[in-house]
């Protein structure tokens, strides 16, 4: 009886458990019923492809987040490199009086960017990795290091008059999809590939489970931590870059607010605050869960203040699904 008692146990945890893996699908179909059946015109195919392209950026800077989450650090930055990045390359790039006026070609800008973001992923994992300095007080800072240089940058005002080159990654729709959405969907491909199947990926797991246990295994920690916040800088670089693209300019203010979103879709995803655990698969959910509340709030035409206190909510749930899913582990 024991026995039969214990293996039932041993069924429901199992579960449980898988309930618990892929609790971002989950919500992301009830949101999708919700919504359809509840709001006009949400169930069009159309608005799905909208759904995704608004969710590029944020869906790009979560794969830094998830990569530097799983490792058991965590990058506080990836919103002000991004806006740096977008600032930057608007200002290289653009025509309006506060641009540089050297009407730097969309794609070298893209290449300067990407180097000036690899470089701050680098500062922050010297700072990390050499100076033994907490990740969370180094990203802190470069945070609010970056969101000022973005607004020095340009004395605190606007770019505009961006060619058209620039936004052609955003407005060429192969298919009627958005080149943007597909080269988002090529690089979760490629770094979930990596998180699966390369050394590197299974150490990441490995130091954020027990980063003391992965010293005793012979892992190269600081390699590990070094790449992930490079690579972290380098991705956030081009997201901001993409997003001068859909949004033909960039102010000191764009894309505040970003590093709580990313936070929310990544743990919603299934990523552990505490590290050791998470998924691109998952992570990807998170992000169309809050595009897809996004695109609710603004067909229902929801006041922007109460958007904010929405967004808190969703950060706030995701703590707690993290809380829930730490203890039953």
């Amino acid at each position: 009886m024991q026995k039969v008692e214990t293996i039932s146990s041993e069924r429901s945890a199992k579960f449980f458990r898988a309930i618990l893996d892929n609790i971002g699908w989950l919500i992301l179909v009830v949101c999708i019923i919700v919504f359809s059946s509840t709001i006009d015109g949400y169930s069009s195919a159309q608005n799905y492809i909208n759904i995704i392209h608004h969710s590029v950026f944020i869906g790009i800077l979560a794969i830094a987040e998830c990569f530097c989450l799983i490792s058991g650090k965590i990058d506080l930055s990836i919103e002000s490199i991004a806006a740096f990045s977008a600032i930057f390359s608007a200002w290289l790039c653009g025509t309006s009086t506060f641009a540089s006026g050297y009407l730097v070609n969309p794609f070298v800008g893209l290449l300067i960017v990407i180097i000036a973001g690899t470089l701050i992923g680098l500062f922050n994992a010297l700072l990390i990795v050499k100076l033994r300095i907490d990740a969370f007080l180094v990203t802190l800072s470069t945070y609010l290091i970056f969101r000022g240089v973005a607004t020095f940058v340009t004395g605190g005002k606007g770019v505009a008059g961006i060619p058209d080159s620039f936004r052609m990654i955003d407005t060429i729709r192969p298919a009627n999809i958005p080149l943007v959405v597909i080269l988002m969907f090529i690089l979760y491909i490629i770094f979930q590939t990596i998180l699966t199947n390369t050394k590197y990926g299974k150490h990441l797991f490995i130091i954020g489970g027990n980063e003391s246990a992965a010293y005793n295994f012979g892992i190269n920690v600081s390699k590990v931590i070094f790449i992930t916040f490079v690579v972290s800088g380098a991705l956030s670089a081009v997201s901001g870059w993409l997003i001068v693209a859909r949004a033909s300019g960039a102010t000191p203010a764009i894309a505040q607010g970003y590093l709580f979103e990313v936070l929310a879709a990544v743990v919603i995803g299934g990523v552990s605050l505490q590290g050791g655990v998470g998924s691109l698969v998952g992570v990807f959910a998170g992000v169309l869960i809050l595009g897809s509340i996004h695109t609710a709030l603004n067909l229902l035409a929801i006041s922007p203040f109460l958007t904010e206190i929405i967004r808190g909510l969703l950060v706030l749930v995701a703590i707690l699904l993290d809380n829930i899913k730490k203890r039953f582990r």
